[in-house]
């Protein structure tokens, strides 16, 4: 599940929820750093890498997951600028063909003005594979009330064993990855064009779940969360747990107190939301199923 570490705004220690502040607003408390960084030819972008919807915005995400100490190592020992470093070096090498591949997609999916999922998909790593078993009835990313993107997936209705008798888990891995960048840059846009700081909330709907399923299909989801926290700083909202059959609720609740409390602040348990949709898509089409799930998400990520 995806960590997100404290968070540092000019000298008051402030929880996550404060990234909510205005665009304009954090941009220019950290104009200081953002232009250091900038200048920095250890965190500075390269003419060859892939282009940035906006320097400024990329390097304020870092700063709001990391601190503004730019070699000062975090309890986890990484900085703001291994931080950058870290995300810079995988948009060059092993994301490049991702980012590209999404950047490309986005654009042909809003070419007729609307949006059109299909190019999406087809352009998704792997996708003649991965899609004959992941499909919008499995995952999908609608919108909240607020403006943030709701990313809503059920691992349970995922024929897993078929899945990984098709695909590697480094396929698996890149398909994960890509539909983040693609999330991730949606919401980059949205916080610039709205100025309000658009988050992405991921809604794990485990009903049906198999917890004895296919151990490389948990660990592609696993590793590409880990790689997900790394390049895609302070991105994540809350991390919605639902519909849990018993024995697992029982097994997430018990661990639960190890993690960190930043950690167990974003994690939010509940039955019903989604229960009995069928196809996920529905939530993202107009009427009362979306307005119910819309308002049941609602009253769960409240701050």
């Amino acid at each position: 599940m995806p960590i997100l570490l404290t968070l540092l705004l000019s000298l008051l220690v402030l929880p996550f929820a404060s990234a909510y502040a205005p665009v304009a607003q954090l941009l220019q408390i950290h104009s200081s750093t953002i232009s250091q960084l900038k200048l920095d030819p250890r965190t500075s972008p390269l003419p060859s890498d892939p282009p940035l919807s906006s320097p400024d915005f990329f390097y304020l995400r870092h700063i709001l997951e990391y601190d503004e100490g730019i070699e000062e190592d975090d309890e986890g020992g990484i900085n703001l600028l291994s931080g950058i470093q870290n995300t810079l070096a995988w948009r060059r090498g092993d994301g490049l063909e991702i980012v590209m591949s999404a950047s490309s997609a986005i654009e042909e999916a809003r070419k007729d003005g609307g949006w059109n999922n299909e190019p999406v998909l087809t352009a998704a790593p792997h996708s003649l594979k991965i899609t004959n078993y992941i499909t919008g009835k499995q995952i999908i990313t609608t919108s909240s009330k607020q403006g943030d993107l709701i990313y809503c997936i059920r691992a349970g209705s995922i024929d897993d064993n078929s899945l990984m008798s098709t695909c590697t888990v480094p396929e698996l891995i890149e398909f994960f990855l890509y539909a983040k960048e693609i999330n991730t840059q949606i919401a980059d846009e949205r916080s610039l064009l709205t100025g309000r700081y658009t988050r992405i909330i991921t809604a794990n709907d485990l009903s049906g779940v198999n917890v004895f399923g296919d151990a490389s299909f948990r660990k592609a989801l696993s590793a590409s969360s880990t790689i997900a926290s790394k390049v895609y700083p302070a991105v994540n909202g809350p991390t919605l747990l639902l519909n849990l059959p018993k024995l697992l609720s029982a097994l997430v609740k018990l661990f639960k107190p190890i993690f960190p409390v930043s950690v167990q602040k974003k994690l939010r348990f509940a039955q019903g939301p989604l229960k009995g949709i069928g196809d996920l898509s529905d939530v993202a089409r107009g009427g009362e199923v979306r307005e119910k799930f819309l308002k049941e998400i609602e009253e769960l990520i409240k701050d």
